[in-house]
């Protein structure tokens, strides 16, 4: 399992190191630049003080007798030691020459070779010599005599990696005791995400409250406040499930009972009559209890909080005519009306939810309407907005009561209908998830109810 400690002291640490080899880089290259222009110095000084010593005295001393060239010893170290007694043990990669205006060696240091260092030409030039790289710097003296001083330039390359080494060792010899810093202070910093784990480890299946924040860092608060969200989408959920079971088991346990004993009686019938009577009751109570699961699973699925409802756009009018021709066949049996205008009206939303808001405005306007009765049905759209109004020539609804029946199992008394008082709770929860609203009053034209329905048009 991948440990966020151990990654980010990794990470650092790492990057730690990186950091340090990028540094010895940088400084390897500034301490070259700046041995190089040390030893660019000291060359020029070196061949001007060689000029000042024996200029004069070398000028005579041709004129006089010339001959073979003069050799001067230079000190030659041995060991890793650089510095001892006797001199520094750069001295052995040093070279002076001194030569005439026709390019005639007449003085030269021990350590040097016999061949020219390099051109006559006064300034700086790169050789290379016996197969190493030699850096020279060539001076011409007033006599006409040319001096020139010369360093291998390993030298350089030398200095520049002990002024590197010396500078980084210390760096990585510390890079351990950093690396447990390091440690420590991502410890430290995580200890209230560790609070946290804890505290929802230790929690009991049933326990939902939210986590207390207590002293967490900014970074950790929001992780903290998704879980608390979660928890919270959770005991929604958990609560939405145990309404569910018992507005269930209060819904059903009529019906239920009700199929049990016509089932009883049908088996106990002791003629035809009583068989057939116990039949229709029986499938009576079947068909209630069918309507009655439907209409729960509606609600179940159209409440806050359930699974995200797919938006699409939806024909209602088309709805409209599958609903209202279903609603025909049943009004055929009592002689009942039902008139439809419906007109193309686009909806965004979930086409099953708003399949079930069409289908309980008709049902119940069918329902209630009395036999020989009228159900009228309008659906147009106008400024963005569709409008669906179901009117009935029934009883209507009480004002005082046009606001309770949207809650669950809330049936009026003295209607002769048997429901289950879900339908305008179904409506009302389909209308608050589309944006839509619902309006009862009485029926001006049939003198029941009027439900006028308006919803964002597509």
């Amino acid at each position: 399992m991948t440990s966020v400690r151990r990654l980010l002291v990794l990470a650092l640490v790492g990057t730690l190191s990186a950091g340090i080899a990028v540094a010895a880089g940088f400084s390897y290259k500034a301490g070259l630049q700046e041995a190089n222009e040390l030893f660019d110095a000291k060359l020029a000084h070196s061949a001007r003080v060689l000029m000042s010593l024996v200029d004069e005295p070398l000028a005579d001393e041709q004129h006089r007798t010339p001959g073979g060239p003069m050799v001067i010893s230079v000190w030659h170290g041995n060991g890793r030691d650089l510095v001892s007694a006797g001199g520094h043990a750069y001295e052995t990669k040093l070279a002076f020459q001194v030569r005439d205006a026709g390019g005639q060696l007449l003085l030269r240091s021990e350590s040097g070779p016999v061949q020219a260092l390099a051109a006559l030409a006064p300034g700086y030039a790169d050789v290379t010599l016996a197969g190493s790289p030699w850096r020279t710097f060539t001076l011409r003296a007033p006599s006409g005599l040319w001096y020139q001083a010369s360093e291998q330039s390993e030298i350089r390359e030398e200095m520049a990696g002990d002024i590197a080494f010396g500078t980084l060792v210390p760096l990585f010899l510390s890079l351990p005791i950093m690396a447990f810093m390091i440690w420590l202070a991502v410890c430290w910093a995580s200890r209230g995400l560790l609070r946290i784990s804890e505290q929802i480890e230790a929690r009991a299946p049933d326990r939902l409250a939210p986590i207390e924040l207590g002293r967490v860092p900014k970074e950790i608060q929001g992780l903290a406040k998704a879980v608390n969200g979660l928890l919270a989408r959770v005991e929604a959920g958990l609560a939405r499930e145990r309404r569910f079971t018992a507005d269930a088991a209060h819904e059903l346990r009529t019906p239920v009972a009700a199929v049990k004993i016509h089932a009883d009686n049908l088996r106990n019938a002791v003629n035809d009559a009583e068989r057939l009577e116990s039949q229709q009751r029986l499938d009576a109570g079947v068909r209630r209890m069918e309507r009655a699961i439907a209409q729960l699973l509606a609600l179940s699925r159209v409440e806050p909080g359930a699974a995200p409802q797919a938006r699409e756009p939806v024909d209602l009018a088309q709805i409209v005519a599958h609903h209202a021709g279903d609603a025909r066949t049943l009004a055929e049996e009592r002689d009942i009306e039902v008139r439809v205008q419906a007109q193309r009206a686009m909806v965004a939303g979930d086409s099953a939810a708003l399949d079930g808001l069409v289908r309980n405005l008709l049902d119940n306007a069918v329902r209630y309407t009395p036999a020989a009765g009228q159900v009228s049905v309008r659906l147009a759209s106008d400024a963005g907005q569709v409008h669906l109004v179901v009117e009935d020539s029934g009883p209507g609804i009480a004002p005082e009561a046009r606001e309770r029946v949207f809650e669950r199992f809330q049936r009026e008394l003295g209607t002769g209908v048997e429901g289950s008082g879900l339908g305008l709770s179904i409506v009302a929860q389909v209308l608050a998830s589309h944006g839509g609203r619902i309006a009862l009053d009485a029926s001006p034209a049939l003198g029941g109810l009027r439900a006028s329905v308006t919803l964002p048009a597509a």
